[in-house]
């Protein structure tokens, strides 16, 4: 995400620049004033999408609460098969009061990745499979893919509106002005 922003606010920046640089007519002005109006409104919803989702205080929580729950699981193994029920009971409500400190639980798809990872333990039939790899696919590509929308709709703007217009006017000819009284 953050790299889509930097390139978008490339992009408007370059879009800004093009009508101080090049003699353009009003209408392909007007055009790029509404195209970087628009990246800028986008790139704002995109960086506020972006700040209000947390991830990192989410990714530390998961990580200090995979470290906890790793230590409980390798007390646990210790303790092997001489484990009774009251000191299971007591690993549990250990588990419990670690799960509810942390406030953040992982996504659907990372219990679907999950899910696809350990066959053995939840089976799934190919059409299953093949869902969780899409969406899986989808959910990790969309920022690249809207980066790419919008740098291709950047050249495109810039090479069949703008450039076309620029290289018109350079190779009409300027009208030579009359001075009266000469000829």
């Amino acid at each position: 995400m953050a790299l889509l922003v930097a390139l978008a606010s490339a992009l408007v920046i370059a879009l800004t620049f093009v009508p101080f640089a090049y003699q353009l007519p009003k209408v392909v002005i007007a055009d790029l004033s509404v195209v970087t109006m628009l990246a800028s409104v986008l790139i704002l919803a995109v960086s506020l999408v972006q700040y209000s989702n947390n991830d990192a205080v989410n990714a530390e929580q998961h990580h200090r609460c995979g470290l906890e729950i790793n230590e409980l699981r390798g007390e646990l193994a210790a303790k092997g098969e001489t484990l009774d029920s009251a000191e299971l009971q007591r690993f549990s409500e250990r588990y419990a009061r670690i799960l509810d400190r942390y406030s953040v639980n992982h996504e659907g798809l990372d219990f679907d990745q999950y899910r696809l990872e350990h066959p053995e333990k939840y089976p799934l039939t190919l059409l299953e499979r093949v869902l969780v790899r899409v969406r899986s696919f989808i959910v990790a590509q969309w920022p690249n893919g809207l980066m790419l929308i919008i740098v291709g709709f950047f050249f495109v703007l810039l090479f069949h509106h703008v450039l076309p217009v620029r290289l018109a006017t350079e190779t009409t000819p300027v009208p030579s002005t009359v001075v009266p009284g000469e000829r």
